[in-house]
C-alpha cells in the first residue's frame, strides 16, 4: 500500500493547524478501531496537540472517555473518525449533530469497502487489512517514529483483524507491516495473550450458552442468540459476545455464521462471518443498516429476539396385527 501524497500532506496540514482534536471510535469497539485511536493519539500529543479519544460504549482504557458537552466548549479544530464505516457507526451523530455540521474538518480514515466517505478528507483503502495498517503506512508516509507502545497497538488491531493472521486478507503488506512493527518494539506475546489466553470466567460461562443454543437453518445459517436475560444471569456484557462468532463459523457446511445479541438499550446487534468467496456479508448488512467487509460485517437494529422452535411429527404407514 502507497498513501498518496496529497492525500498524506493534506491530513498532515490539518493536524498541524489544529490545537485541540478528538479521535473518535466507533461502537462495539474492537482492537483495530482502539489501536488506531491510541496510535494516533500518541503521535498528534507528540505535535503538542490537545487530543481526545472518543466512543460511545465504555472501553476499559482510561485514554478513552465520552464526548461530553464540555468537550464543545474546548476550542475544537479537528475531528479524525478510525475504523468507521458510517456515521451511524459512530453513533455520536444523534447526540451530537455538530460533529458533521461542517464546523470542524473530518478526516476519516478506514479500511471497510462500504464507507461512505463522510469525511472532509477520506482516507479509505477497500483492500487493506486493518484500519492499523493504514496507520502505520501514513505515519510513515510523515517519516514519524513509532514507538514501541505505538507499535503494539498497531499489530493488534493487524493481528485482530486477520484473525491473527488467519483470515484471507493476510497478504505480503500484512506479514511485511507486522515484521517491521516486531522490529520497532511490539510486543507480541502481550497480543496473543490478550486475544485468545485471557478470558474471564463471565465470558466463558456466556460462550457455553451460545454455542449450547447453536443452530443450523436449512439454508446452512449458523445462528445463536444472546438475550439481555442470558447476559444478566451470568454476569457478563454485550462485549463478552465479542469472539464467540469465530467459533461458530468453524461448524462444517456452513454458508454464513452469526449472532444475534441483546445489548441492554432496545437493540439487537448482530455479527456475521463467512469463508465462502460467494458470500457478500456486507450487502446482507447493509440492507439492516450496517456494514463492513465481504466476509465479516455487522449490523445494529431496533428490536428484541425471540426463540421459537418448531417441532413437526413425520407419520409412518403402520400394520396391524
Amino acid at each position: 500500500m502507497k498513501i498518496p501524497t496529497d492525500l498524506s500532506q493534506k491530513i498532515l496540514q490539518l493536524i498541524q493547524a489544529a490545537k485541540s482534536i478528538v479521535i473518535i471510535s466507533h461502537r462495539n469497539p474492537d482492537a483495530d478501531t482502539i489501536g488506531s485511536n491510541l496510535a494516533l493519539r500518541e503521535t498528534l500529543e507528540k505535535y503538542g496537540k490537545k487530543v481526545f479519544s472518543a466512543c460511545v460504549d465504555p472501553i476499559d482504557n482510561k485514554n478513552f472517555k465520552l464526548v461530553s458537552d464540555n468537550l464543545y466548549q474546548t476550542q475544537l479544530d479537528l475531528i479524525i473518525c478510525v475504523d468507521a464505516g458510517s456515521k451511524s457507526q459512530l453513533a455520536f451523530p444523534q447526540d451530537y449533530p455538530e460533529i458533521f455540521s461542517g464546523r470542524f474538518p473530518v478526516i476519516n480514515i478506514d479500511h471497510h469497502a462500504s464507507n461512505e466517505g463522510y469525511g472532509t478528507v477520506n482516507l479509505i483503502f477497500p483492500d487493506a487489512a486493518s484500519t492499523t495498517l493504514i496507520v502505520h503506512h501514513l505515519l510513515k508516509s510523515w517519516n514519524e517514529a513509532i514507538t514501541p507502545k505505538m507499535a503494539t497497538m498497531l499489530l493488534y488491531g493487524l493481528y485482530f483483524d486477520t484473525g491473527s493472521f488467519m483470515h484471507s486478507n493476510t497478504n505480503d503488506d500484512v506479514y511485511e507491516t507486522a515484521a517491521d512493527l516486531l522490529n520497532l518494539g511490539a510486543d507480541f506475546n502481550a497480543i496473543v495473550k490478550d486475544v485468545f489466553k485471557t478470558h474471564s470466567i463471565e465470558k466463558l460461562k456466556l460462550w457455553g450458552k451460545i454455542l449450547s443454543d447453536v443452530q443450523m437453518t436449512p439454508n446452512k445459517i449458523v445462528v445463536s442468540g444472546v438475550k439481555e436475560a442470558d447476559l444478566k444471569k451470568n454476569n457478563a456484557t454485550i462485549a463478552d459476545v465479542s469472539g464467540a462468532i469465530d467459533y461458530l463459523s468453524m461448524a462444517s457446511g456452513n454458508a454464513f455464521a452469526t449472532i444475534l445479541s441483546e445489548d441492554g438499550k432496545g437493540n439487537i446487534r448482530g455479527s456475521l462471518r463467512t469463508k465462502d468467496n460467494e458470500i457478500n456479508l456486507s450487502e446482507i448488512a447493509g440492507l439492516l443498516g450496517g456494514g463492513g467487509h465481504k466476509k465479516a460485517s455487522g449490523f445494529t437494529i431496533a428490536g428484541q429476539l425471540k426463540k421459537e422452535i418448531h417441532w413437526s411429527i413425520k407419520t409412518t404407514e403402520s400394520s396391524q396385527e
